[in-house]
C-alpha cells in the first residue's frame, strides 16, 4: 500500500481522507454509500439526531444485515448441506437405539 495513497469519503457531513490501495477507492466509496444510505434511513424520520448515536446505530443495522447475509450464504452451501444430512442421520440412529431399548 502507498503510504500517500489517500481518498475522501463523506459520512454524515464529514470528510475523512483515508489510506488506501490503488484501485480500492471505488469499494471505499461504495462503502461510504452505504453507511450515508443507513444514516439517511435512521435520520430520515427525525427519531435520531446525535451524530454518535446515528453512527452507531448505523454501524449496528449495517453488521446485523452482513450476519444475516452470512448466515443466509451458509444455510445454501454444501457445508450446511453435510452438517443437515448428518444431523438426520444421528436423530435417526438415536430414534432406533430408544426404540430397542424400549423392548
Amino acid at each position: 500500500m502507498d503510504p500517500e495513497k489517500r481518498t475522501e469519503i463523506v459520512l454524515h457531513g464529514q470528510t475523512f481522507r483515508l489510506r488506501c490501495a490503488e484501485g480500492e477507492e471505488e469499494r471505499l466509496q461504495a462503502a461510504a454509500g452505504l453507511v450515508e444510505a443507513k444514516i439517511r434511513e435512521l435520520t430520515e424520520g427525525g427519531g435520531l439526531v446525535d451524530s454518535s448515536r446515528v453512527a452507531l446505530m448505523a454501524a449496528f443495522h449495517l453488521a446485523y444485515e452482513l450476519v444475516n447475509r452470512e448466515e443466509e450464504r451458509f444455510r445454501r452451501s454444501s457445508e450446511y448441506e453435510a452438517v443437515q444430512k448428518r444431523l438426520k442421520s444421528l436423530a435417526e440412529e438415536i430414534e432406533t437405539n430408544l426404540s430397542e431399548s424400549d423392548r
